[in-house]
C-alpha cells in the first residue's frame, strides 16, 4: 500500500475524525472507503449503458405526444424527406 499525503482544512479533518469515531474506524480507512466509494462511477463511464447516462433525463420532457410510441406515423410522417 502506498501512501499519499492531502492538506484538509480544519473543519473537514474534523468532520472525517468525528465520522470515523462515530463509525469506529480509522480515519485512514475512513478516508479510503469515502474515495473506494466515489472513484468507480468515474472510472466506468466508458462502460456504462446510454440508459444509465441519460437516465437523470427521463421524464424531463413536458408537452409533446402522449401515444408518440403507438402512433409515430402520424406525427413522423414526412421526417427526412428532406433527404430524398
Amino acid at each position: 500500500m502506498s501512501t499519499t499525503r492531502t492538506q484538509l482544512p480544519r473543519d473537514l479533518e474534523t468532520q472525517v475524525g468525528q465520522a470515523a469515531r462515530h463509525l469506529g474506524i480509522s480515519r485512514e480507512r475512513f478516508v479510503r472507503e469515502a474515495l473506494t466509494a466515489h472513484l468507480p462511477p468515474a472510472l466506468q463511464d466508458q462502460r456504462r449503458s446510454f440508459y444509465e447516462l441519460s437516465r437523470d433525463l427521463c421524464g424531463s420532457v413536458t408537452g409533446g405526444p402522449r401515444d408518440l410510441a403507438r402512433h409515430e406515423k402520424k406525427y413522423l410522417g414526412g421526417y427526412g424527406a428532406w433527404r430524398r
